[in-house]
């Protein structure tokens, strides 16, 4: 093993989120009276909150319902997640643990804003796992611009970026990484790997457990 950072995002692959986000998102799309769906929903997955309110607002025409919707989307999350909790991915304390046995620092590069990175690490009793946290706040761009793992990166103290990291589930996170020059590892969620992505990444693994064997090989 030759790495000295690994960078995790969160959403979908550190917490089974996503699935959440959806409830949330279309208990506010009911309320509001919109049409919307898990397809529809799936466009956005690893995307900052700007950018799906500008295509949201296309797609939908007024910026004003698009607001509500997010608004309420945000109220809602944090209800679904009082009511059912928030649960791990399947392998993470396990990668967690081995990585830092071996003294390979932990971030977490997020899209989500601070305050709801603090909210679900506390809630999924993780908030003491990571060394450095990097939210949408902390950037100008968000995935698939690089700028949120270039963060996390120069945080680390900027080590070689082949004794780096990202494990990531969605295509734009791993297209940031791309674009950032660092190696990859995708664990899917909602949407499996296509051929183009597939091919900007190291591998494509079911989990978080099959990331620390591939890490050991």
């Amino acid at each position: 093993m030759n790495l000295d950072l690994v960078i995790f995002d969160m959403d979908g692959l550190v917490v089974d989120s996503e699935k959440i986000y959806y409830a949330a998102n279309q208990r506010a799309a009911d309320e509001l009276k919109m049409n919307y769906s898990l397809a529809y929903y799936r466009q956005y997955i690893g995307t900052g909150t700007q950018k799906m309110i500008n295509a949201m607002t296309r797609d939908y025409g007024s910026r004003s319902l698009v607001e509500q919707f997010i608004d309420l989307s945000h109220e809602f999350v944090f209800d679904v997640i009082k009511e059912n909790g928030l649960p791990l991915k399947k392998g993470f304390l396990e990668l967690s643990t081995f990585l830092a046995h071996h003294g390979v620092r932990k971030a977490l590069a997020s899209s989500n804003d601070r305050t709801a990175i603090d909210f679900f690490l506390q809630a999924a009793k993780i908030d003491n796992q990571f060394e450095y946290i990097v939210s949408a706040d902390d950037v100008q761009h968000s995935k698939p611009d690089p700028d949120i793992f270039e963060r996390a990166w120069t945080l680390a103290g900027t080590p070689a970026k082949q004794k780096a990291l990202v494990l990531e589930d969605s295509f734009n996170g791993i297209k940031a990484a791309f674009n950032a020059q660092i190696p990859s590892i995708m664990v899917p969620d909602l949407m499996p790997a296509t051929a183009e992505v597939s091919a900007q990444t190291l591998a494509v693994l079911p989990n978080l457990a099959e990331v620390k064997t591939f890490i050991q090989k």
